[in-house]
């Protein structure tokens, strides 16, 4: 599945653009069943709320599961990817963040390329992310907010807070690089907000460096969403330090050949 110039334009006008339904329920009733299984599974991947009981979010899960390893492949997802990194592509990340009813809690305002840059060494945000909807977004449900146009001012430079979990403060509430009020006015000022709300099965492609967040899940309904990061196969990071784990951060840099197999049969 190509993007046409004009859904190119508005990616990079925008930074973010919407797929609607771009999955059938069959598929992603697979996929969450998949993605429940996995988390009833206590591993280091898998990252907990404050509560220490509901789940937040999952990682690498395509390195275990075959049909989570099927939809990086998939054309649906990997066709847009390589057209907007311009060339061969591989899976850099591959995660699943849950907003439970009543318990998902805030995901501060952040861009998501100064994660990669200072964490992993990724020299240049030539990389997408791909979010599928494995339930309904709504207004309630804690839906992302997204700046439009932010992605134009490049990394954003913040400070990083002090660290105190390793890796996992790139995925708590508490997020270590995240944007001050001050730079959020600012950027909303120019671009305004968006929260790309859509049934179950849509997909939001997105930049790395668009300024995005979300609230707490007060609603009675789950939003969970699964995240694709695809990488151009000439922008492989060169680690500054440690490497984080490779369920967070794939080692194989390998181009990924598309597969027109179903889904599922």
């Amino acid at each position: 599945m190509d993007l046409s110039r004009e859904q190119l334009e508005r990616y990079e006008r925008d930074g973010l653009l919407m797929l609607p339904s771009l999955f059938s329920d069959a598929e992603v009733a697979a996929l969450l069943k998949a993605t429940k299984e996995i988390a009833a599974i206590d591993h280091p991947s898998r990252v907990l709320e404050k509560d220490g009981q509901t789940v937040r979010a999952l990682h690498g899960c395509h390195l275990t599961n075959a049909l989570m390893e099927k939809l990086t492949r998939n054309p649906r997802m990997l066709r847009p990817a390589e057209q907007i990194v311009g060339g061969d592509a591989y899976v850099y990340q591959f995660k699943i963040n849950f907003k439970a009813a009543f318990g998902g809690d805030v995901w501060k305002w952040h861009q998501d390329y100064i994660f990669w840059a200072k964490g992993d060494g990724m020299l240049e945000p030539r990389c997408v992310n791909l979010m599928l909807y494995l339930d309904e977004v709504t207004e309630f449900n804690g839906p992302m907010m997204c700046i439009p146009g932010s992605h134009r001012h490049g990394m954003i430079d913040v400070e990083a807070l002090r660290s105190r979990g390793g890796w996992q403060d790139n995925v708590s509430a508490d997020l270590k690089y995240s944007l001050d009020r001050e730079t959020i006015a600012r950027l909303v000022e120019e671009g305004g907000i968006v929260a790309p709300k859509g049934p179950r099965g849509s997909v939001l492609i997105f930049h790395p460096n668009l300024a995005h967040g979300s609230a707490p899940n007060l609603s009675p309904w789950d939003r969970t969403m699964m995240i694709l990061t695809y990488n151009s196969v000439a922008n492989v990071p060169v680690p500054p330090g440690e490497l984080r784990p490779e369920f967070l951060v794939s080692r194989d840099a390998r181009p990924l050949a598309s597969s027109e197999a179903a889904l599922i049969s």
